[in-house]
């Protein structure tokens, strides 16, 4: 096999100056975490048996009561939203996402917003009540909200400024007997949030392994209360069963669920044996990993690039110690320039997507007129190649401007 597998397949690598983002294939799993997957594919178990090993390790590194891994994030909601709807009825999980039998079918959320993926939790099923969290008195109108029909409430996390207080949050939700669920899938770095949501009582949290974690990019993890992560379970897991033999008998014969369920709504969203383990080993190294010389080294790149770009003309580029969001991300902000010889982002975005090898940037939410550039997926050489290549479209393009 050829060392580059994507020129094989007539594919050329990219600058990932985005960060942990789907589009450009999230994390760069380490070389222990490959070698894990690797060794998974070449032996069969019981997927149960994998699970089950997985929700052990997960409530370890988690806090968690226990947990399963997801196709990602997106799925981990989707079968959070699942258990929240059917909990131990298996009838109820035959259905989805046909609520009509469903007695608690509203899942109060927040209002759409800028990181907007509510989609998969409407995907099970659930009739989403939106309600704007960051108002101040937004817990009022959460409370105002719950009706007989409400099965859950939900949270998404998009920085370290929480709103609305996360205890007081769960607090509520528990005083009315609800789960609370929390879309946490970008929430690291800090490294702490692994722990904090359950600390904080969530009792369904999704992170995506793809990211920060350092697992494979189609994995995430949905962690919580017991009772429901079962139910998330058995909506996931391949249903070709028979009474009496299956390997989860021993749910039925303690009388938590009355027979297994048919294929459910996470039949789709099934994960490999190399998902399952690679995402294992990821999790067993976080807690190993050396964070604070993670954020040096793309603090050096960030002053590298900074120092080599700005005193060039045509943009304004700004050097923020951290994200928007409060994230320990540093990184450069791109705003289109102003005045004679100015260049849009627009253009730049184009120019770097021109080159021979791409430089992908991340692209404000809210303006056309904003990009970011992050080095923290930086490989070796990326930094060097970025520099001369931003340096250079910036010259050329006060060169054109002047003549």
């Amino acid at each position: 096999m050829p060392s580059n597998i994507y020129e094989h397949f007539g594919v050329t690598p990219i600058v990932n100056a985005v960060g942990y983002a789907s589009r450009v294939t999230g994390s760069s799993p380490h070389p222990d975490v490959i070698a894990a997957m690797a060794a998974a594919s070449a032996q069969y178990v019981e997927l149960d048996d994998l699970i089950e090993a997985a929700g052990k390790l997960i409530h370890k590194c988690t806090g968690a009561e226990t947990g399963i891994i997801t196709a990602g994030a997106g799925a981990a909601l989707t079968l959070a939203a699942a258990a929240c709807l059917a909990g131990n009825r298996p009838e109820i999980m035959d259905q989805l996402p046909d609520v009509s039998n469903c007695p608690r079918d509203e899942i109060i959320y927040p209002a759409a917003g800028p990181f907007d993926y509510d989609h998969a939790i409407r995907l099970s099923g659930a009739k989403l009540v939106s309600i704007e969290y960051r108002d101040a008195d937004a817990l009022e109108k959460i409370e105002k909200a719950i009706n007989p029909r409400t099965a859950a409430i939900g949270y998404v996390w998009y920085g370290l400024d929480d709103r609305v207080d996360l205890n007081k949050l769960v607090e509520l939700a528990h005083r009315h007997h609800l789960p609370a669920i929390i879309d946490a899938a970008f929430s690291m770095p800090p490294a702490e949030n692994l722990t904090r949501f359950s600390r904080c009582g969530f009792d369904l949290i999704a992170y995506s392994g793809g990211k920060h974690l350092g697992g494979p990019q189609a994995s995430g993890i949905l962690c919580g209360r017991a009772d429901l992560i079962r139910s998330a379970w058995v909506q996931m897991v391949d249903m070709d069963v028979r009474s009496g033999t299956w390997s989860l008998q021993h749910w039925v014969d303690a009388g938590w669920i009355s027979r297994s369920p048919r294929h459910g709504i996470g039949r789709s969203m099934k994960v490999s044996k190399e998902s399952i383990v690679g995402l294992m080993k990821a999790l067993e190294r976080y807690g190993q990993r050396d964070h604070a010389a993670e954020y040096a080294q793309w603090k050096q790149s960030t002053d590298v690039l900074y120092e080599g770009l700005k005193d060039l003309p045509g943009l304004q580029i700004t050097y923020l110690k951290q994200a928007l969001n409060g994230q320990p991300y540093p990184l450069l902000q791109i705003d289109s320039g102003t005045g004679p010889g100015a260049m849009s982002v627009r253009e730049l975005l184009l120019a770097l997507r021109a080159l021979p090898r791409k430089i992908i940037l991340a692209e404000d939410e809210q303006s056309v007129d904003r990009a970011f550039l992050y080095t923290q997926c930086f490989q070796p050489g990326d930094l060097e190649y970025t520099l001369a290549s931003l340096r250079q479209i910036l010259v050329s393009h006060a060169d054109r401007v002047s003549r």
